[in-house]
């Protein structure tokens, strides 16, 4: 009886997409969601992110795609670079609520790209030119 129900239960054709998969600690990122349709009737009202060192700053409905929905969700990520199992959850104009799991990944911030060293010694060789201008204006006589 149970080997019936099983094969007779339909398999999912959809599935949840968070892109990107990567998230770089301590900043923020704006995730984009596709959700399936999770059930029938019209798609979420709210979408919520949790997830160990997660904080999700907004979320918003950027529209739907046939019977998915699209999201755009902002999060910053914190701690220690690793697989974050999360928990997406649908919220309906009913009360009634879906959650999907799936996992994102975090990595170390990228390096800034801004050239500290030759702005520093930049500006040493800028403050070297201008007390060797000043020594030489003051031997000069008047």
């Amino acid at each position: 009886m149970v080997l019936l129900g099983l094969l007779s239960a339909e398999p999912a054709t959809a599935h949840v997409n968070l892109q990107p998969g990567l998230l770089e600690l301590g900043e923020v990122t704006e995730l984009r969601v596709e959700l399936p349709r999770l059930r029938p009737g019209a798609p979420p009202e709210a979408l919520e992110l949790e997830g160990e060192g997660l904080e999700a700053l907004s979320s918003r409905l950027q529209g739907t795609v046939g019977a998915e929905s699209v999201w755009s969700v902002r999060v910053r990520a914190g701690g220690e670079p690793r697989t974050v199992p999360v928990v997406l959850r649908a919220r309906y104009a009913d009360g009634a609520s879906v959650e999907v799991d799936d996992r994102l990944t975090l990595v170390p911030a990228a390096e800034s790209s801004f050239p500290w060293v030759a702005v520093l010694a930049g500006g040493a060789l800028a403050v070297g030119f201008a007390v060797a201008a000043l020594t030489l204006a003051r031997r000069r006589p008047a």
